[in-house]
């Protein structure tokens, strides 16, 4: 009986992990994915975005846009400030 409500609160608490951790799937992720764009060179991009879905392109959208997404995922996933004003100065260094 023990076992059976434990394993049941385990596969629960496994299925929450996975949702929380990958942003509950590519659709809902942020910046929708651009197949045609050359691989993003920056390394925050690639370490913190790519694990989850396809890594967006700063300079394939406009600074609303990017800065939009920014703070959509910013409600999804935690990063040090640091990190998140990096990433918002992307959307200065592509209109450049």
């Amino acid at each position: 009986m023990i076992a059976r409500r434990l394993s049941g609160a385990l596969l629960v608490v496994c299925v929450i992990a996975l949702l929380q951790g990958c942003a509950v799937g590519r659709f809902l992720a942020g910046a929708p994915p651009d197949r045609n764009a050359p691989a993003p060179t920056h390394e925050l991009l690639a370490r913190r975005c790519g694990g989850c879905h396809d890594i967006p392109n700063p300079a394939r959208m406009s600074g609303d846009d990017w800065r939009a997404s920014l703070a959509d995922m910013r409600r999804r996933f935690p990063l040090p400030e640091s990190e998140w004003d990096s990433l918002a100065a992307m959307a200065l260094d592509a209109s450049r």
